[in-house]
């Protein structure tokens, strides 16, 4: 999905979780269902912490690394 058009995101918020794909996810992944899979959600705020953008990524688990570079302050 992109952003709207206009608009600037100056934050993202991501939650990520571990489960069971649904057999739709694990035919795409071309994996097993009893296999697990991260899924990360990102919301995109702008400078009024509206969102602006919404994503939904599903990845499977076994070797996935997810790393963040965080500014503070």
């Amino acid at each position: 999905m992109q952003a709207c058009p206009g608009y600037v995101g100056v934050r993202a918020r991501e939650d990520v979780s571990a489960r069971l794909p649904s057999g739709d996810e694990a035919e795409a992944l071309e994996s097993d269902s009893t296999q697990p899979v991260l899924q990360l959600i990102r919301l995109t705020l702008d400078a009024q912490d509206q969102p602006i953008q919404a994503d939904r990524m599903v990845m499977p688990a076994q070797l996935q690394q997810l790393r963040y570079d965080v500014r503070i302050g």
